[in-house]
């Protein structure tokens, strides 16, 4: 690849990396607290919500996570550990199918995560 579009790539995933986490840091502390469910969406709905019942803003974090991955996926970055690799953790997906599927987390992932409150103390 072309350094040049490397660099575009590079600029425009630190813009849409920096928007999401910017996002998530505004609702996770609420969502902790209240239980809001801030990771369903179309592709991810273990409890077979209706779409009413979703937050507002569902599709758009799914939407910027993925193209997070798939920008990093373009340049060859490491997804792990990158805000874009929350979602796929959150669902119990691999970050390298994270653009293409959703699936079910796994029990153990989702008790390794802790508690709201911990979530909402930064513990977890």
């Amino acid at each position: 690849m072309k350094t040049s579009r490397i660099d575009k790539l590079e600029v425009e995933l630190n813009a849409e990396e920096m928007k999401l986490r910017q996002h998530l840091l505004r609702i996770l502390p609420g969502a902790a607290e209240s239980g809001t469910n801030v990771f369903s969406n179309s592709a991810f709905n273990p409890s077979n919500l209706q779409p009413r019942h979703s937050r507002s803003d569902a599709e758009t974090l799914l939407a910027s996570a993925r193209e997070c991955v798939r920008i990093r996926q373009e340049i060859g970055l490491d997804v792990t550990g990158s805000v874009g690799a929350l979602f796929p953790r959150q669902t119990g997906e691999s970050p390298a199918h994270f653009a293409q599927s959703a699936g079910p987390p796994s029990t153990r992932e989702l008790h390794r995560q802790g508690s709201r409150s911990d979530m909402a103390a930064g513990r977890a």
